[in-house]
């Protein structure tokens, strides 16, 4: 039986996680253990973990951090401490993801289906409450000796070969998390994902979306990250991430000139932020996406760590 660890992040969201946790604990495919890394909660989601409380039992190990570092921070650690234990697999996902019961189970038998080591991770089906497609992965671009694509060759299996995913309910291969490294935690939020499963596809094996495994996502908003639909002024900082992590994958993954005209693109468009109609804070979030392109192109990050990610 293959060992499992489940790597869930939490934040100030402690009745989802308490729905997450439980959806854990009832898969038919059991885990080896459960590590919630806690991004220094302050509404009571410790005391979940205290002596004879909800989740006070050996299946559960609480990693508490001594500060918010954000979910690329969290799953840095969380990678960093379980990947050191006696384990197959990672399954990682959020606090408000919620699996059905059978979800660890069909990743696990879509494995044995590929019967091949080198597959780097897994991908379950992701859904929103109103069964909406949420977190869809980019399938792969991989061309085969004929030249055409590849991606459908498993589709008879209920396999989609994918190129990169969300951290969404992903199992991912123990042996390639110990050649490519961690999550690159300076990302901090947004984009950290994409850059882990394009490094583990592009240096370790192929993944692949499974059809038959599916999960909810409870984000509070469904739809994708949109700077101009945002209507949540304390977000739109946040945003400065994306724009900086998105250049910064661009060029690494898919060469120097993808990322000037990234450069471009999100130039243009913070332009854009100021002009078109019902589009609120719009010279905050032009300031946002103005910063976001110049630290990318000033290096205004730690670019010496994220050059050393396949060791860190």
């Amino acid at each position: 039986m293959q060992k499992i660890i489940a790597i869930v992040v939490t934040y100030n969201r402690k009745e989802l996680l308490i729905e997450c946790l439980n959806a854990i604990k009832k898969q038919t495919y059991p885990v080896s253990r459960i590590v919630v890394v806690d991004n220094a909660s302050n509404d009571g989601t410790d005391k979940l973990f205290s002596n004879n409380n909800m989740f006070d039992q050996d299946l559960f190990d609480y990693q508490r951090l001594p500060q918010n570092i954000g979910g690329a921070g969290g799953f840095h650690e969380g990678f960093k401490y379980a990947s050191q234990l006696d384990v197959d697999w990672l399954w990682i996902m959020d606090d408000d993801t919620i699996p059905r019961d059978d979800s660890l189970e069909k990743l696990i038998d879509d494995a044995g289906v590929l019967g091949t080591d080198n597959v780097s991770f897994l991908a379950s089906s992701v859904f929103g409450p109103e069964n909406e497609a949420m977190n869809v992965p980019v399938i792969s671009g991989h061309h085969s000796i004929s030249g055409y694509p590849d991606w459908y060759f498993d589709l008879g299996k209920g396999l989609v070969k994918i190129e990169s995913a969300t951290f969404v309910s992903l199992l991912i291969n123990n042996q390639a998390i110990k050649k490519i490294g961690l999550p690159v935690k300076d990302y901090f939020i947004w984009g950290d994902d994409t850059e882990y499963t394009l490094r583990l596809t592009h240096y370790f094996g192929p993944a692949f979306l499974s059809g038959k495994s599916k999960v909810l996502h409870k984000r509070a908003n469904v739809k994708k990250l949109i700077i101009e639909e945002e209507t949540n002024i304390n977000r739109v900082p946040l945003y400065y991430y994306l724009v900086r992590n998105i250049l910064i994958t661009r060029t690494e993954y898919f060469g120097r000139k993808e990322g000037i005209k990234g450069i471009i693109l999100w130039g243009g468009f913070s332009v854009t932020l100021l002009f078109r109609p019902k589009v609120k804070y719009r010279v905050k979030k032009f300031l946002t996406v103005q910063k976001g392109i110049l630290d990318f192109i000033f290096r205004q990050y730690d670019y010496k760590r994220f050059s050393n990610r396949m060791t860190h």
